[in-house]
């Protein structure tokens, strides 16, 4: 125990320092039993061997001490009096004291959770969400004695665990409708069970029995004017005493709401990381599309006039091209190949051109997109819930290149035999499609870097210019939306494209 603050007449030497949790001194006695203790006389009892000098200039005859216990039961400190007379206190002095170590507690709670607050708020501006989830499942199993906190959040139909103590693993689903917290975060609102090992409602019975759990209390994250639920902060107790009183309350709903301000700051880094991308690439394409615009230009000055002097030399040597039919061929071969190169740079360059976004109907584009790509007899695509979905904000012949680039990735992960599966919906104010195969799959620690311009991944396969995967985040990037990949490296791949609804 460590002394916080020290008040009386002619103090000259306060005693500080810190004893240890024993029965070797009075405080010790009173901290190690948790029960008040008055004593008239320290001089004339059994406590005299334990009495600790409040002051060393001071000679006390008689003290009074109670313990600061929280509504948990947990040992905050004591609080005593000393007095150089004899039989200074009495039983409403008892009561008195102990009425003040309640407001006392009350403060400790206070300052210690305004100060775990504001330690979150700085963490929330400098750190990972992340590692804001870890310290705030720490702070809530720490101020409510509890066996163990976890925090949820939701992801489609699901919770998945962001940050556990103790019990879970990170990454652990459950089902966000039949689960006890998937209740909190449906109805809006904190939650306690008093038995989760009898609740059917609680999803992991087994790992309450193994961890001895027996009270839940629950406490949805809410963002936002409309409270969405984006998860749940919950503890767990082993103590069968432990109830939900407006303390724990509190403490609980603070910290789902700093929870809750982690993931929604966690957005808008996400968006404005989206934003600035987006602006970086508009303006790259920018220059590249004038880049590109003059190349055609010169392009066309010279390779242009190759099947225009073709058709001089044949009009002026037609009788030696009757000849001579080897150069008659190789001259429709050059004009031939001048035309095509022509072509093939036309069709490229205009990639790098700005984009009309317009709406754009994701069924017709995939259709379009299919028809464009050479299937080989052991590769299957399916298709589903496309035919329903709103008109995306896009542009439609590079979007179908996106779709032709994925699927050629695919073909080449599964050395062309396998399935492809392609299907959509809408969440919120997007359109969200799923192009999933069945090969080998993606390491996760490949994730971000497959999507780099300079990777060259063996399972990875260049689109039409020449730029893998970079290309097809560069267009979704293009068109206000995003794209990620989805893997355990073991049973295929899912590469899931996030497209703004047309209105938007």
């Amino acid at each position: 125990m460590i002394t916080q603050a020290v008040a009386g007449d002619r103090l000259a030497q306060p005693a500080v320092e810190a004893l240890p949790i024993n029965e070797n001194t009075i405080t010790g006695w009173v901290a190690v039993h948790r029960q008040p203790l008055l004593i008239p006389d320290i001089m004339h009892s059994s406590w005299a061997n334990r009495y600790y000098p409040l002051d060393r200039e001071l000679t006390m005859r008689s003290e009074l001490a109670v313990p600061l216990l929280n509504a948990a039961g947990r040992l905050e400190g004591v609080l005593n009096l000393e007095s150089p007379q004899t039989g200074a206190f009495s039983e409403d002095d008892r009561i008195l004291l102990q009425s003040l170590a309640t407001q006392a507690v009350i403060a400790i709670q206070e300052v210690r959770l305004l100060d775990a607050l504001q330690e979150v708020s700085r963490r929330l501006l400098t750190e990972s969400p992340q590692n804001v989830f870890r310290r705030i499942v720490a702070i809530a199993s720490e101020r409510l004695d509890a066996a163990t906190s976890a925090l949820w959040l939701r992801h489609e139909d699901e919770l998945v665990l962001a940050a556990v103590d103790r019990g879970y693993r990170v990454g652990d689903r459950i089902p966000l409708a039949h689960s006890l917290t998937g209740q909190a975060l449906l109805q809006r609102r904190t939650l306690f069970c008093p038995d989760i090992q009898q609740d059917e409602r609680f999803a992991r019975p087994e790992q309450a029995r193994i961890h001895g759990w027996r009270q839940a209390l629950i406490a949805p994250l809410l963002t936002g004017e409309h409270e969405e639920a984006v998860g749940a902060l919950s503890v767990y107790s082993s103590d069968d005493h432990f109830q939900p009183d407006d303390w724990a309350l509190k403490v609980l709903t603070l910290l789902a709401h700093q929870a809750a301000l982690a993931v929604r700051h966690a957005e808008h880094q996400r968006a404005l990381r989206l934003a600035q991308e987006q602006q970086a690439i508009a303006e790259t394409f920018a220059a590249v599309g004038d880049i590109a615009a003059n190349l055609m230009h010169r392009l066309n000055n010279k390779i242009g006039i190759i099947p225009v002097r073709v058709d001089g030399m044949r009009d002026k040597a037609a009788d030696v091209l009757l000849q001579h039919p080897y150069l008659a061929r190789n001259l429709d071969a050059i004009a031939e190949s001048a035309v095509e190169a022509m072509q093939i740079m036309s069709e490229n360059l205009s990639y790098l051109r700005p984009i009309d976004l317009a709406p754009v109907n994701v069924a017709a584009t995939v259709a379009e997109a299919r028809q464009q790509v050479d299937w080989p007899e052991g590769v299957q695509l399916h298709v589903q819930g496309l035919a329903s979905l709103p008109a995306v904000w896009a542009g439609r012949r590079r979007l179908a290149l996106v779709f032709s680039n994925l699927w050629e990735n695919a073909m080449a992960a599964m050395q062309k035999q396998g399935e492809i599966f392609v299907s959509g919906e809408q969440i919120g104010s997007w359109v969200q499609i799923r192009v999933r195969d069945n090969g080998p799959g993606i390491d996760p620690r490949l994730h971000e870097r497959i999507f780099e311009l300079n990777y060259s991944g063996a399972s990875s396969r260049s689109g039409k210019l020449g730029f893998g995967l970079w290309w097809v985040k560069t267009l979704m990037a293009r068109f206000g939306g995003r794209v990620w990949v989805e893997s355990d490296g073991q049973h295929g791949a899912t590469f899931i494209l996030q497209l703004p609804l047309a209105k938007q």
